[in-house]
């Protein structure tokens, strides 16, 4: 090989390995934003077979604090629409990066080939 194409080859190499990693990080989010989302949606479940007349809390912090039953259902709902459009957005990226990667690797192989 020659040193431009061996330059190439490692460049090529890092810019895989860099790529697999961020696939790999949005992955971790996506699971992380599900996970939260399904949460939500069992806390919403939960308050939703609780009388309208019990009293409910809020985590602030270290403390909780007593919050008004509809404005939880609110705020866990607006909570699950951000997460859907959080996961739907990384799914975009995922596909856009794993695009990216077939194309590092068919730039890869062709390096090794003209070896």
């Amino acid at each position: 090989m020659e040193i431009l194409d061996k330059q190439a080859f490692f460049e090529t190499r890092e810019k895989l390995y860099t790529l697999s990693r961020s696939l790999n990080i949005i992955k971790q989010r996506i699971q992380i934003a599900e996970n939260d989302r399904k949460k939500c949606l069992i806390t919403i479940n939960e308050l939703e077979s609780l009388s309208s007349e019990t009293k409910t809390y809020k985590a602030v912090g270290k403390m909780f604090v007593i919050s008004p039953m509809t404005s939880l259902k609110t705020e866990l709902k607006q909570q699950v629409q951000k997460d859907e459009e959080d996961v739907k957005g990384l799914i975009n990226q995922s596909k856009y990066i794993d695009a990216q990667i077939t194309d590092t690797e068919r730039s890869l192989n062709e390096l090794v080939r003209k070896k």
